[in-house]
């Protein structure tokens, strides 16, 4: 088995994909997670899982922090490069940026794990661009509950809006420009 390219080139176009992609994920991380500047139980899990910021979970955190918008971005900033080292794993850096953001974004949700174990990547190194970006749209249950139904709409509706918003990410119909007018919406 042939060792992965570590090249310093391929460090750097690492280093350049990552920081287009946290830069163009984090608006869309941070609408739909919400910044929350102290710690609150997960919604699916409750205190088993505390969670802060912008969906940052860790087991450093514990029940009655609290954290400056500072200390929140560097918590985003830190998940979305580890996660975006994660999907680097699986997916061809290769696709667009937005593509990437997409599933960066994604990948903060659900874990790059999931979305590497998922037939994302490999529709991407197919080739099938828009099959992936599609793909988006099947991550929409929450706790076993699938959010696209309408009684679960109000638990956790925002799920499919999100996925929709990351959908159109990836397609290039929602921009780096636009990303941030249409969310603050």
């Amino acid at each position: 088995m042939q060792a992965p390219d570590q090249s310093p080139s391929r460090a750097k176009r690492l280093a350049i994909a990552a920081a287009a992609c946290c830069a163009l994920a984090a608006p869309l991380v941070t609408q739909f997670e919400g910044r929350v500047t102290r710690t609150y139980p997960d919604v699916v899990y409750g205190w088993k899982v505390p969670t802060a910021c912008d969906g940052h979970t860790g087991p450093e955190l514990r029940a009655g922090q609290t954290f400056t918008n500072a200390e929140c971005e560097a918590m985003l900033h830190q998940d979305l490069t580890k996660e975006f080292d994660g999907l680097a794993e699986c997916m061809p850096l290769d696709a667009s940026t937005n593509e990437l953001a997409a599933y960066l974004s994604l990948a903060h949700n659900i874990g790059a794990g999931a979305v590497c174990r998922s037939s994302i990547p490999r529709k991407v190194k197919a080739g099938q661009h828009a099959a992936a970006c599609a793909t988006i749209s099947e991550f929409r249950f929450v706790g076993g509950r699938d959010c696209a139904l309408p009684e679960f709409a109000r638990v956790c509706g925002g799920i499919i809006r999100r996925r929709a918003a990351e959908r159109s990410l990836c397609e290039g119909l929602l921009t780096a420009s636009s990303a941030n007018s249409t969310l603050t919406r």
